[in-house]
């Protein structure tokens, strides 16, 4: 081997043992010595560690001889998980997300679970438990290679505090992109005169986020089959302006130079802007810092619909697993009803069986969260494909010279679609 090879093998060993000790072992100990040890990695916030700490707990009380050692990857989750996959180091069980699915899948790293969610030994019944466009989240080719056990979808967030304070009444859920228009500019106000405005109505997203207004205006990113580029025409345009002009047509947006130090989060707790677009899993930390805010239902679109993106997250078992029956029966667990309902009292996401859905629904709250369920009905799976960050790869460029006025929406367009083609992202022949 050549002093080349080595180091690129000695080099491949550091990374491994680099992602193996970025996890966040649990510390704690099994009562029981001989009890079979699971590895379960996920992401997320404090309350989410919360969240995982109480489904395990439980698990444990009725399970004394298998063991759940939580691993907690904060930050840079799906690049690690990519590697350990390569490197067949996987954890037993991993939380992953529905954009990359496709690609991992694609590894072969995923134990098919088909002939588990619909034998003998189901926990649900597969095709009636869940919500709508969840089993087909986790399939791949035709296969079920991941467990669901939440998700959510996008709606408006405002500030409550905001509207009272500056006398704008609260937008009602049958409103349209016009009214959506005409709230953000009665928030938008330059309160002190010095002709540099003070608050907007709209925290600006990104592409991920605005897809329910893409929606509206009647087109999609990817054909039906998710096998070729179809943000192009007029409609594409339509919606590519619509967006621009939230920033330089309508101003509602605050641009780059009116963007202080801190986020367009902050801006929006601290009342300088009135409304975003984010889903369940906003709203603990807006709790958590007692901001009052509230929801409503996505704008109807121009062509009298409206449509909103929802996301889900599964569990996926490691092909290579020695463990897969102690971890298929914790996997199990993540769905039953008490389990779901664990899921849906921290609100920061819809639980994936719908019989839980009564656990997310608080009165108590003092906010719409039921909201989320209802929108559901209405709710579209993102363009997701095996080729998600490489397509992500050639929009986000283009957007950012879209959204700091460097480029015409048509040019935006044009453009996406010609370098999804040079790129050779697109076409592709065979996809999930």
């Amino acid at each position: 081997m050549s002093g080349s090879g080595i180091k690129f093998v000695l080099a491949g060993y550091v990374v491994v043992a680099v992602l193996m000790t970025a996890f966040r072992p649990e510390v704690a100990t099994p009562p029981n010595p001989d009890a079979t040890v699971v590895k379960l990695s996920f992401w997320g916030s404090y309350e989410e560690w919360g969240m995982w700490r109480e489904i395990v707990d439980l698990f444990h009380e009725k399970n004394p001889d298998v063991w759940i050692k939580l691993n907690y990857i904060p930050d840079g989750y799906d690049d690690k998980i990519r590697l350990l996959l390569a490197a067949d180091s996987a954890p037993d069980i991993m939380l992953i997300q529905d954009e990359p699915f496709p690609a991992y899948a694609n590894y072969g790293k995923f134990t098919d679970l088909t002939d588990w969610v619909y034998g003998p030994d189901a926990p649900v019944d597969w095709d009636t438990a869940f919500w709508p466009t969840i089993v087909e989240s986790f399939k791949y080719k035709g296969r079920v290679m991941g467990l669901p056990v939440w998700g959510g979808n996008v709606l408006v967030y405002y500030n409550r505090e905001m509207f009272r304070d500056l006398g704008v009444e609260p937008p009602e859920d049958d409103w349209d992109f016009d009214g959506f228009i005409a709230k953000a500019k009665e928030l938008t106000r330059d309160l002190d005169g010095d002709g540099r405005l003070d608050t907007f109505g709209f925290s600006l997203p990104g592409w991920i986020y605005f897809l329910p207004w893409t929606f509206g205006f009647g087109v999609d990113y990817l054909n039906e089959s998710r096998t070729d580029w179809a943000f192009t025409g007029a409609q594409a345009v339509e919606a590519t302006r619509f967006y621009q002009d939230l920033r330089f047509g309508y101003h509602v947006s605050p641009s780059i130079q009116e963007i202080p130090s801190a986020s367009e989060g902050a801006m929006f707790m601290t009342g300088r802007i009135g409304m975003t677009a984010s889903g369940p899993w906003n709203s603990p930390g807006l709790k958590t810092a007692g901001i009052d805010f509230d929801v409503v239902h996505i704008p109807y679109g121009p062509r009298g619909e409206r449509f909103t993106r929802v996301t889900w997250d599964a569990l996926c078992l490691f092909d290579k697993s020695e463990h897969k029956e102690a971890a298929w029966r914790f996997m199990k667990h993540c769905i039953t009803p008490e389990a779901q309902a664990i899921v849906g009292k921290y609100i920061r996401s819809v639980p994936a069986l719908k019989a839980a859905k009564g656990s997310f629904m608080n009165p108590d709250n003092g906010w719409s969260e039921e909201k989320f369920i209802d929108a559901l009905e209405y709710s579209r799976l993102q363009p997701i494909s095996v080729k998600w960050d490489a397509m992500n790869n050639v929009m986000l460029p283009e957007y950012e010279q879209l959204l700091l006025n460097k480029i015409t929406p048509e040019q935006c367009v044009e453009q996406m679609a010609e370098n999804i083609r040079i790129d050779g992202v697109f076409p592709i022949e065979d996809e999930p």
